[in-house]
């Protein structure tokens, strides 16, 4: 068995395991993060364990690390339906609903008994449906704010001055509507500015600095490697 390796001090996979579970409990997830890394540097294909450090992660607001060991855990075991289980626990606390949906619906595809899988689903329909709502309703309030400051401009337009800048109706309704317009696209930029799903899913700026440079580096020396080809190539009398 692969979780009776040992590790430097002596220590089993298992005995890691187990105390990264004992710190979860104990609300220690720090410790655990650092017993299950250990225990996967021992066992780099124990799926379990990325699935319990992906826990840990979730638990420290490290969204993006955890879902990164939510993917691998999908990825050593697809039929796992906790491996799903915990992409979509990722997705959902970083606002991304619909993918979290997808998420949990393909855990009850491999565990159709799971209530608890079922509950998920359904609140986090509720979630989003929220969401939704109160996204229109601040853009349906700023429609109704426009309207009314454009209807008291109007107004005052009217009643305090001799020349009324708007005085035909038509004008006077099209300017009402042209700002409760402007506050429909002041809602809406709300709401997007406002919106940050999948924010905290993304890399920190110094690890994606560090992949970017990894991939400059990768294209660099493919470069060089087909700059080598070509000049053994027309060596070669190939060119």
């Amino acid at each position: 068995m692969e979780e009776t390796k040992k590790g430097a001090q002596g220590t089993s996979i298992e005995d890691l395991k187990n105390k990264g579970n004992e710190c979860v409990k104990d609300g220690k997830f720090i410790e655990a993060v650092l017993h299950y890394t250990q225990a996967i540097k021992m066992d780099p294909n124990n799926y379990v364990l990325y699935s319990n450090r992906s826990f840990a992660f979730l638990k420290l607001d490290q969204h993006y690390l955890s879902l990164q060991d939510a993917n691998e855990t999908v990825r050593l075991q697809p039929q796992w339906a906790k491996g799903y289980f915990r992409r979509a626990e990722v997705e959902a606390a970083g606002g991304l609903y619909d993918e979290a949906i997808i998420s949990y619906t393909r855990a009850l595809q491999l565990d159709p008994q799971n209530t608890k899988l079922m509950e998920s689903i359904k609140n986090i329909s509720v979630t989003q449906k929220k969401k939704l709502k109160d996204s229109q309703n601040i853009i349906w309030v700023c429609s109704c704010v426009g309207l009314i400051f454009g209807i008291l401009v109007v107004i005052l337009d009217y009643s305090l001055t001799k020349t009324p800048t708007l005085s035909n109706p038509f004008s006077m309704v099209a300017f009402s509507i042209a700002l409760s317009g402007i506050g429909w696209m002041a809602g809406k930029a709300a709401t997007m500015m406002g919106n940050d799903a999948g924010k905290s899913l993304q890399p920190p700026d110094d690890l994606a600095n560090e992949e970017k440079e990894k991939e400059k580096e990768a294209a660099t020396e493919k470069k060089k490697y087909s700059k080598a080809q070509a000049r053994h190539r027309y060596k070669q009398g190939k060119l």
